[in-house]
């Protein structure tokens, strides 16, 4: 078993690292493990990368790994995190809103998302939240019906990692 206290860096944020890692695949001493997002959140995770080799996480408070963070670079092997795909919902709320309601949809939409307490991801122009259960997505349209005509809901699959400096909390 090799144990990891840190990550190294993460090949999609850093462009030496993704050199490396196209050179190290080429020789096929790449490896990954692959997490949930829900696990990549935890300090201690026990896992065996696809090519079996045993690896133990120990990381400091506080740490997040994401998609594509680098655990292991050594001559020889590179392991690589893969976070999983998840079921999200994505809502994009149309461009051809004028007047009052270009700032009335938007708030309406931020404020049903966020009573729910969810973390969100914005990518061009969509907002992507991860969805809990498959009856999600009714509810979501009905929850934003009267401004049916101007935001489009639905489904889709993808990395889902949260904005940062955006915090998800719950009322006590």
């Amino acid at each position: 078993m090799i144990s990891v206290e840190s990550v190294i860096g993460n090949i999609y944020q850093d462009k030496k690292l993704m050199e490396k890692y196209e050179e190290m695949s080429i020789k096929k001493f790449c490896e990954t493990i692959k997490l949930s997002r829900l696990e990549s959140r935890r300090i201690r995770i026990r896992r065996s990368s696809d090519k079996g080799t045993d690896i133990a996480l120990t990381l400091q408070h506080g740490t997040q790994i994401k998609n594509g963070d680098v655990i292991i670079l050594t001559e020889n092997r590179m392991v690589i995190v893969e976070i999983e795909p998840e079921k999200v919902i994505m809502i994009e709320i149309s461009d051809s809103i004028h007047g009052d309601d270009a700032i009335e949809i938007p708030v309406k939409v931020g404020h049903t998302i966020g009573n729910l307490h969810r973390p969100i991801k914005l990518e061009r122009g969509k907002i992507y939240f991860p969805m809990q259960a498959d009856t999600e997505l009714e509810m979501f349209k009905r929850l934003l019906s009267r401004i049916n005509d101007y935001v489009d809901i639905k489904t889709t699959r993808m990395v889902f990692e949260p904005e940062e400096g955006i915090e998800v909390h719950g009322h006590q």
